[in-house]
């Protein structure tokens, strides 16, 4: 368990707040091309 934490703290310490961004940008650009290729999905509350 140790040595698991002290990994992940050395994995938050090498990323930095543009990666972060980056890697946000690209995930939601990805959940909105899904979405938008399944235009008939149901997926909400609400819908049909």
């Amino acid at each position: 368990m140790n040595k698991l934490s002290s990994k992940i703290t050395l994995f938050a310490s090498r990323v930095d707040s543009q990666t972060v961004r980056l890697v946000l940008t690209i995930t939601s650009l990805a959940l909105f091309v899904l979405a938008a290729g399944a235009p008939d999905g149901v997926g909400g509350v609400g819908m049909r």
